[in-house]
């Protein structure tokens, strides 16, 4: 059952985009119908997939494709269906059909600050979206597995340059294409070496061999995977193509944050854990760049003043607290605070991103500084947007403060373990980011929900579409923790610390609670007691974007010009030199023909004479 299941999580959403495009193209209705029913169907089967898995099944592989003789090795193109896919496949199908139907609303076209329509396009993309990350996730082999990655990123590419209208929605489309390239090389690379060492692309036999593989094979693999998850899940480094994606429609955002683009390579660790425990020095690697990440990003959200770049700011450091939670496992079995983060960040991080496209629609505005009074306009968002923070602070008893304390106790867990020093800069790091998360959060409230209104704020009346599925965001975003009273098998090892749990939830309070102090003393945002320097220092995200310009686009650039030029006036002037040189001949060969019978003998003669000299020289 589990194993069909899975197979239509990846086929129905695919053949919604084949579809649905051009039925869209004939009758938006149809178009408008199609995509919602493939959705909904792609999550209904995730649904009885994750059950059929969580009621005992075993794992189970699903034949695709086949097995490929490709003459070096089989390809084993097969899916596969078992907790952390059936798990992962739901989070994905509820927040895909959520932001299919939010969007019938917020691209509806009518004129309204929500961006233009194109909407059969944007939805046929987002099921194809949807297919790709239902691939990775249940793929079987690693070929497949590039498949979908890749796709997401050609379909990343179409969604967040949606608006090409737009040289701010092209740019950042460009961008987010070329920064993930540079992390996908290295999953090319690492899949070839695998392939190589290994003989098979199969993942379960990777990961059955994967004590057997030469030490150093499995590190350097392992370290070019980890560039791709850098890439696809940005972090540090490749982060920086995250907030400028904030171009795209709201919904993209939804959908590219909470459950698919950036989960992907978080993901990919899970999947592979036990390839990276036999890695020396990988997770290591993993622990330090999310350690940097996670706090990092969460005090450059400090300084936003765009709603949506607060979120993208904020998905950044919440996947870093993923890829933490998988980096501090000891064995196979540990991911499970990492993939609990996963789940629980899909659900608020979704229901955020929609509330923004809400709050958006109805002042016109991104600007956090041309918002608020949302409290006495319309306070059923405010509610919800106060526990999506919440969620996001980590506050209990709501999902996220589950999920952030399994991932904090893990590492705890882990420096009690002698885990050594890359499980100290977890913990510390993201105990220091609960604080920060906690005052961000409690900024953004303070601004958009609480003081005076905009002019005309309560006016607007919202699509029933818009909000209906804020309500179903919000009941994971509040109630995922119960999973941990009777929790499946990828759960078990999910432990809350005391200790852990007590401090958090109290950096976390201090955090929240003294940006809404800040808000009732006349002070509503925090951000205006930066020096302005600092402020603007950390806007830029640190400026890297300028680093990345000097250290890499320039000199990219540069080296093009100069292979443009050599191309130009090397290769080319060797086909322009046949030209000059057929001509010069032609004439040269013109002006022997003169016609006189001894001119002809005279040059006869000539040859001859040189002929022979020749020879005799030669002699």
């Amino acid at each position: 059952m589990n194993g069909a299941a899975a197979l239509l999580t990846v086929a129905l959403p695919a053949a919604s985009a084949v579809i649905g495009l051009p039925l869209g193209g004939r009758s938006r209705p149809w178009g408008r119908e199609w995509a919602v029913l493939g959705s909904f169907a792609t999550m209904v089967a995730a649904l009885v997939e994750a059950y059929g898995v969580l009621t005992g099944h075993a794992r189970q592989n699903i034949p695709l494709l086949g097995r490929v003789d490709t003459g070096i090795v089989v390809l084993n193109l097969d899916l596969r269906s078992d907790q952390l896919s059936g798990l992962v496949a739901v989070a994905v199908g509820v927040v895909a059909f959520c932001v299919q139907v939010y969007s019938t609303g917020y691209l509806h076209g009518d004129g309204t600050p929500a961006e233009p329509t194109r909407y059969p396009a944007f939805a046929a993309t987002v099921s194809l979206f949807t297919a790709a990350m239902m691939l990775v996730v249940h793929a079987d082999d690693v070929v497949l597995l590039v498949i979908g990655w890749e796709a997401m990123g050609i379909c990343s590419y179409l969604l967040i340059g949606h608006h090409s209208e737009r040289d701010s929605a092209r740019s950042a489309a460009v961008k987010a294409f070329l920064v993930t390239r540079v992390g996908d090389l290295g999953v090319m690379v690492a899949v070839v070496v695998l392939i190589a060492s290994a003989g098979t692309t199969s993942i379960h036999q990777l990961i059955d061999r994967a004590g057997e593989l030469p030490s150093a094979t499995v590190t350097t693999a392992t370290v070019l995977l980890l560039a791709g998850v850098a890439g696809k899940s940005a972090q540090f480094p490749l982060h920086t193509w995250l907030p400028d994606a904030m171009e795209g429609p709201t919904p993209v955002s939804a959908l590219i944050h909470a459950a698919t683009m950036v989960a992907a390579g978080v993901y990919l660790v899970a999947r592979l854990l036990p390839v990276f425990l036999a890695a020396h020095g990988a997770l290591t690697v993993a622990a330090v760049m999310a350690s940097i990440t996670m706090l990092g990003a969460a005090i450059v959200a400090l300084a936003q003043d765009d709603l949506k770049r607060v979120l993208a700011w904020s998905t950044i450091s919440q996947v870093a607290y993923m890829l933490a939670g998988v980096a501090v496992a000891h064995t196979a079995d540990g991911a499970g605070p990492g993939v609990f983060h996963l789940l629980s960040h899909a659900a608020f991080k979704a229901l955020l991103f929609l509330l923004a496209g809400c709050v958006i629609h109805l002042v016109g505005s991104n600007d956090m500084s041309r918002m608020g009074g949302l409290v006495r306009t319309h306070p059923a968002l405010a509610g919800l947007f106060a526990l999506g923070l919440a969620a996001l602070a980590g506050l209990p008893p709501l999902g996220g403060f589950w999920s952030k304390e399994a991932v904090l106790s893990a590492a705890e867990h882990a420096v009690s373990s002698g885990a050594g020093w890359p499980a100290w800069t977890v913990l510390v790091s993201g105990l220091l980011t609960t604080l920060v998360t906690g005052v961000y959060s409690g900024r953004a409230f303070a601004l958009v929900a609480l003081g005076d209104a905009p002019a005309g704020a309560g006016e607007h009346r919202l699509p029933r579409s818009m909000t209906a599925v804020l309500w179903v965001l919000a009941v994971p975003t509040a109630g995922l923790g119960l999973v941990l009273i009777h929790p499946p098998e990828l759960l078990a090892g999910v432990h809350i610390s005391a200790f852990t749990a007590f401090l958090g939830t109290v950096l976390a309070l201090a955090g929240v609670g003294w940006a809404l102090s800040a808000s009732r003393l006349g002070d509503a945002d925090l951000a205006d007691a930066l020096p302005p320097r600092a402020r603007a220092f950390l806007r830029d995200g640190y400026r890297l974007d300028d680093v990345q310009d000097v250290l890499i686009a320039r000199p990219t650039r540069a080296l093009a010009r100069v292979v443009a030029g050599g191309d130009r006036d090397v290769v080319d002037a060797y086909v322009r030199s046949t030209v000059i040189v057929s001509r010069w001949a032609g004439l040269a060969l013109r002006r022997a023909q003169t016609g006189l019978a001894t001119g002809y003998v005279t040059w006869l003669v000539a040859g001859a004479v040189l002929v022979g000299l020749a020879g005799v020289v030669l002699s």
